[in-house]
């Protein structure tokens, strides 16, 4: 097990989807989705001009990892398709699709054709049935661990097992799933 650090620069509640009772990484990251492992812990980060940094927005242990294709047609992820009924459905990450082999992409709120190459560079989905998403209630990370934050763009890597063990003790002093709400839509936060 390793922790998989980024800056989330934009918390849209998109990528990652925190919703329907599991987290999803579906879109963005190609390379964080092209390397990480089931039993990986991935957490993402505050910027400078979002909620601010040394902020966790969201931490996720991935469970699964299936391929874009699967995740497109496997009933069991329709709920993370996107549709127009509330703020939850109108985030959903489930936007690609294959018809006569060749890729297309649903209409949504935040990727269009510019990201779709990128999208589809890593055709793996991350699940994470364990999650944190704060959002806009992110809390500061405790000083001990701030060596595992990436700071700026890129991704950090850290398997010392005991910081990964400890960070992780830190993360079960709050309650699992969805803590908060998307910081980027959220008016009222300051840049730290």
């Amino acid at each position: 097990m390793k922790i998989i650090s980024y800056v989330v620069k934009y918390d849209y509640g998109f990528a990652p989807n925190p919703y329907h009772g599991f987290l999803t990484l579906a879109t963005c990251k190609p390379v964080i989705r092209s390397n990480a492992e089931i039993g990986d812990l991935i957490i993402g980060t505050g910027s400078v001009s979002g909620i601010g940094i040394n902020k966790l927005i969201y931490a996720a242990i991935i469970s699964e990892v299936v391929t874009t294709e699967e995740y497109s047609i496997n009933p069991r992820f329709e709920v993370k398709k996107p549709k127009n009924t509330n703020a939850k459905t109108r985030r959903g990450d489930n936007i690609y699709y294959k018809i006569n082999n060749e890729w297309k992409q649903l209409e949504n709120n935040f990727h269009g054709e510019y990201e779709f190459e990128s999208d589809l560079s890593s055709e793996r989905i991350l699940i994470c049935d364990d999650f944190w998403y704060f959002g806009n209630q992110a809390p500061l990370i405790p000083q001990e661990f701030l060596g595992i934050i990436k700071e700026k763009q890129g991704i950090k890597y850290t398997d010392d097992k005991v910081v990964v063990n400890n960070f992780i003790a830190w993360l079960k002093t709050f309650e699992q799933g969805e803590l908060g709400s998307p910081s980027s839509l959220d008016n009222t936060f300051q840049a730290a």
